[in-house]
């Protein structure tokens, strides 16, 4: 049975991914890729990056979904295409859901399973990763904005 942090925590992340493709979709295909001077990573970075994130440490680290993350692709491979960032967005929505179906309420008070830089239990670690999520979802939103008056 879902408690209500389970089902709050299904429901913001589900929203931000969903505002993610919203984002994804937002931007020009041809600016996807591009980052002003003084800004270190794109739009498509960013949302590789999510992706990776989250696969990783909720998709194998709570779900044992077996994903490999290749961290250093996450930042160095572009030129993926607007269709295919949002095929990957909903494939993580379809993992993150699946692992809340299987997430049990005692679950959530046990040592997250995956080593980190700090300790958490597994309910601490999910909130730490929302935080991740939303941090670079603005980040992600100011700039396909400040890409597209630019464009």
């Amino acid at each position: 049975m879902e408690n209500s942090l389970q089902r709050d925590l299904r429901t913001l992340y589900m929203r931000d991914l969903d505002q993610l493709i919203d984002n994804i979709e937002a931007i020009p295909e041809d600016l996807l890729w591009n980052a002003p001077e003084g800004v270190t990573n794109s739009c498509g970075v960013l949302v590789q990056h999510l992706v990776g994130n989250l696969n990783h440490y909720i998709g194998e680290g709570i779900g044992e979904t077996g994903y490999v993350r290749q961290r250093e692709q996450e930042f160095t491979t572009t030129q993926t295409s607007k269709k295919d960032l949002i095929a990957d967005v909903e494939s993580l929505q379809r993992t993150l859901d699946t692992v809340f179906d299987t997430l049990e309420d005692s679950d959530l008070s046990e040592e997250y399973p995956l080593e980190t830089s700090y300790e958490f239990s597994t309910r601490g670690f999910l909130i730490h990763l929302y935080g991740h999520l939303n941090y670079h979802l603005g980040q992600i939103n100011y700039l396909g904005r400040l890409l597209s008056e630019r464009g």
